[in-house]
């Protein structure tokens, strides 16, 4: 897969636009024709191929962090860039709102135009099953970065063909409810489509039945008050027990080793971003070493930007004592991690910092540490998007559904699966507060905390308030060899119910004035 990918820049020579006047990305003139490129599975291939990695690069590169991360009140920085979020005071002239639309909706884009290629290709070298495998994969990237724009922007425009609406791009919002259904539909096909085994990286359809068991979790609260609806909780349940029972993978014995770069697409991962070095050209690679690294002598490389960048006090607090999670996503003060700056016998981590700790995740290490390519601003470790982790506790929180807490034995090996690969003892009773807690932890700087806090929010959104205004996303003082927390430094935001929506990139509300309108009934007859 990762060889295989370095033919994106090939593929996007006349797939992609880079600078386009509106998130629809019109197909450029001089695109060579369908029936010249899709004349076999290794053309099929390579055409999907793009939608794993390029098409995601600007929404990864800092949005991801600081939308998923930052709102969410995980990722303590002095970086005013990123602040904002966690201070709940973006706007939509912000660099990172226009990079993750566009980036998203590219996403959307190249994918709508693969479904229309692979469609309309003629070629007896091709089977109907390998055109369905293709379609299956551009259906459920199209369906996964809706996911991602819904939960950001709430309503917006559904866009099934690009072709359609080349010459007037002015269309309303489509209500929340119905992105759902669209994104459900496609990965119903993905489902059925998706082989169940694959090359190394690319999806399956467990990669397929773990997404629909989080889409269903996220839409049973849509539209509800105080209780989530009964349905989509049996659909997130019977797709997550699916994954469980049927795949026959398994969580990663050690969680520090899902981090390790030679670890990439691992048993664990149902999704990933598939990065390279960026030899293969500016935008295939991962550049969240280079803002995390707390300092630049680990890579070497000339960035390691991160050295006030951390974890807030508020998720610090959340790790029991002995939780082997906390190690490999976050540096304390003493730390020792021998496989960074292996050649100088370990990096010790001892920075008096802004946050009072540093982000491990993500963080590989240079040239002499890892058998890959890491580069300036650069490594080729995977981004997860979905792990088997996070399935397990959408079936635990799917059979506890409406109830205060739940002792179910299925629920409770579901839950207690995750927390002793972690090192920590099991529980008998468990509620919302508990897995909610357990997720945090396990996801934590994976981008994934501020959507979780979104679609809290649709059924009980006191609640989702609640817990964002007690969190602590102050700064930290230092005395000798301790940090504390400084009472005239901390810092509690109260959102309010229109904080759970970005705003949107002021350009594109330019160009698309219904952007602002009341969301429209998508018509799913066309």
């Amino acid at each position: 897969m990762k060889n295989t990918i370095k033919y994106i820049v090939v593929i996007l020579a006349f797939m992609a636009v880079s600078c386009v006047d509106d998130f629809l990305d019109r197909p450029p003139q001089d695109q060579l024709t369908i029936d010249m490129f899709y004349n076999s599975p290794e053309e099929l291939r390579m055409a999907t191929n793009a939608l794993y990695n390029v098409v995601w690069f600007d929404w990864h590169d800092k949005a991801k962090m600081g939308i998923g991360e930052g709102a969410g009140g995980n990722y303590l920085t002095n970086d005013g860039e990123f602040r904002i979020f966690f201070q709940f005071s973006v706007t939509g002239e912000h660099a990172r709102m226009t990079e993750a639309w566009r980036s998203l909706f590219n996403v959307v884009a190249q994918s709508n135009m693969v479904i229309y290629g692979v469609s309309n290709a003629d070629s007896d070298n091709i089977t109907q099953a390998d055109k369905n495998r293709a379609l299956a994969e551009a259906r459920f990237m199209r369906a996964a970065s809706y996911l991602q724009i819904v939960t950001t922007w709430g309503a917006v425009p559904i866009i099934e063909d690009n072709l359609a609406f080349v010459e007037d791009y002015v269309i309303p919002r489509n209500r929340v409810e119905d992105i759902y259904e669209f994104i459900i539909r496609d990965l119903e096909f993905a489902d059925e489509h998706l082989s169940e085994t694959s090359p190394a990286g690319r999806l399956t359809k467990w990669s397929a039945k773990g997404m629909l068991a989080r889409v269903h979790l996220y839409a049973a609260g849509v539209g509800q008050s105080g209780s989530r609806d009964a349905t989509h909780l049996s659909k997130a349940r019977e797709y997550a027990e699916a994954v469980i029972n049927e795949s026959g993978l398994n969580l990663m014995p050690d969680y520090a080793d899902l981090f390790r770069v030679e670890n990439d697409n691992n048993p664990e991962s149902l999704f990933a971003l598939q990065w390279v070095d960026k030899g293969a050209g500016w935008g295939v690679q991962n550049t969240l070493q280079a803002y995390l690294a707390p300092e630049g002598r680990i890579a070497g490389v000339g960035d390691g930007w991160g050295g006030s960048t951390g974890a807030s006090y508020d998720l610090q607090q959340l790790y029991q004592e002995g939780d082997q999670r906390r190690k490999p996503t976050i540096m304390f003060y003493g730390d020792h991690y021998p496989e960074l700056m292996r050649e100088e016998g370990g990096y010790h981590y001892e920075l008096q910092s802004f946050a009072g700790s540093a982000v491990k995740k993500y963080v590989i290490g240079g040239p002499n540490d890892v058998d890959v390519t890491v580069s300036f601003m650069s490594t080729p470790q995977n981004t997860y998007m979905l792990r088997l982790a996070e399935v397990y506790l959408i079936a635990a929180e799917a059979i506890l559904g409406n109830n205060a807490s739940t002792s179910d034995g299925d629920a409770l090996a579901y839950y207690n699966a995750v927390r002793e690969r972690a090192g920590l003892d099991p529980q008998n009773v468990i509620t919302f507060d508990d897995i909610f807690r357990e997720k945090r932890i396990e996801l934590a700087f994976e981008g994934r905390l501020w959507y979780e806090l979104v679609r809290w929010h649709y059924f009980a959104p006191a609640a989702a308030i609640n817990y964002i205004s007690n969190q602590n996303r102050g700064h930290f003082s230092w005395d000798e060899e301790n940090w504390y927390v400084d009472p005239e430094n901390d810092l509690f935001i109260v959102p309010t119910d229109d904080h759970f929506t970005m705003p949107f990139p002021s350009a594109e509300v330019s160009r698309n004035p219904l952007l602002l309108e009341e969301p429209v009934a998508y018509n799913f007859s066309n």
